[in-house]
């Protein structure tokens, strides 16, 4: 039974809904596994680096249904496939506790992403695109916000169950856990595409950001667009740069004379600023659009690559900090609300869920250049970078030969 409270407009629920999904994702998160590799680890007899190379291919080959799911939101909607994925998160999670050595545990690592990342992730995303066009940058920087709280809730409770039980419990309490929330919630608040459009925007009318593009393009016809290979420039360099720099955040600041405390400590200001940017971008993107958003987090990244290049412990390395921060916030508010924003809606379920796969590769991939060297990475992601810029310019510049024609 969907639930509806007279006087309050049903985007306001939706709009709680979303954070309550991309919070229940936090189990199949990074942030949410990371307290789980040592004890797994010594469990089962494993190296550390073995259970980090199983969940790197556990990532890539969940990460690979995304396109599925995509065509099945776009197919059957939200509301009707929001049990499905809550379930598939929460037998994850039991799978997780099961797991008896390295095969199981690299299924258990494939399962979890899948669910989490491509499953729920995905729907909630999807259904706030549905709901919103004015106001969707600010919602899905709400929505994420979701994955904020997450990184704060979830791993100092699983900890806690470890430290008292053990890792298996944890799972399985995290796996309970996903089931009481989002049971109710997904079966409550869930909705697929508002009936009349008029009901999107809380009712709200006013002047839109989003493309004209009809019912919307395929992710065929979308491909032949400069914009979107701009979008994914945008979610490729936010993964790839934000997973390698983090990786080598303790290395690159201790080297240059900071204590491994103060760059751990840093990791703090890191985060502060991705929230409060995620929030921001919100509103540029709803007043400005995605493109010219998105060249912000561009700038950002530049800067953060070059502080940490140049000048790592300028201002106690507060600026590059805060530059890296507010990059990933930036560009993954851009990206994610700029696809409804150009695409429209009609196929959006496959569109995004070929970036997720582009995405987490960028992610894989991202640390590779730093195998080389610190300084060939930084070349290599400012290279990178004035390519995705070149791109947005590219698409700012055939929109505005649109609007002149």
């Amino acid at each position: 039974m969907i639930l509806a409270i007279r006087g309050l407009h049903p985007g306001w629920l939706v709009l709680i809904a979303s954070f309550a999904g991309v919070f229940a994702t936090t189990p199949g998160q990074t942030v949410g596994v990371s307290s789980f590799i040592d004890p797994i680890a010594a469990d089962l007899g494993l190296a550390r680096e073995h259970v980090l190379v199983l969940y790197s291919i556990g990532t890539f080959l969940g990460i690979l249904t995304a396109p599925s799911i995509g065509r099945l939101v776009d197919r059957f909607g939200p509301r009707r496939l929001i049990v499905p994925v809550v379930m598939a998160l929460a037998g994850a999670c039991a799978f997780m506790s099961l797991a008896w050595g390295a095969l199981a545990l690299g299924v258990g690592f494939v399962l979890l992403r899948a669910s989490a990342i491509a499953g729920l992730s995905l729907v909630s995303s999807q259904m706030v695109n549905l709901w919103f066009d004015r106001f969707r940058g600010r919602v899905t920087a709400f929505a994420l916000m979701g994955l904020a709280m997450g990184g704060l809730i979830v791993p100092p409770f699983a900890e806690a169950v470890m430290q008292a039980e053990n890792w298996r419990l944890a799972y399985l309490a995290l796996g309970a856990g996903v089931l009481a929330i989002m049971l109710p919630v997904g079966l409550a608040l869930y909705r697929d595409a508002p009936e009349s459009r008029a009901d999107r925007d809380f009712g709200r009318t006013g002047r839109s950001v989003s493309v004209d593009v009809g019912h919307g393009l395929t992710l065929r016809q979308a491909a032949r667009t400069t914009v979107f290979w701009y979008l994914v420039a945008l979610t490729f360099l936010v993964n790839a740069v934000n997973t390698a720099l983090l990786l080598d955040h303790a290395r690159a600041l201790t080297s240059v004379g900071l204590s491994r405390s103060d760059a751990i400590a840093l990791l703090g200001a890191v985060t502060t600023t991705q929230a409060a940017a995620t929030l921001l971008a919100g509103v540029l993107v709803d007043r400005h659009g995605s493109r010219s958003t998105g060249l912000l987090g561009l700038a950002l990244l530049a800067a953060s690559v070059i502080l940490v290049m140049t000048a790592p412990t300028l201002g106690g390395g507060l600026l590059y900090a805060a530059a890296l921060g507010a990059m990933i916030g930036i560009l993954q508010v851009a990206h994610s609300a700029g696809l409804a924003e150009q695409f429209g809606l009609a196929h959006l379920g496959s569109i995004r869920g070929t970036t997720f796969v582009i995405g987490v590769s960028g992610a894989a991939i991202g640390p590779l250049p730093l195998l080389i060297s610190p300084i060939s990475a930084y070349w290599i992601f400012l290279g990178l970078t004035a390519v995705g810029a070149i791109l947005g310019l590219v698409s700012l510049r055939h929109r505005a030969e649109r609007l002149a024609a």
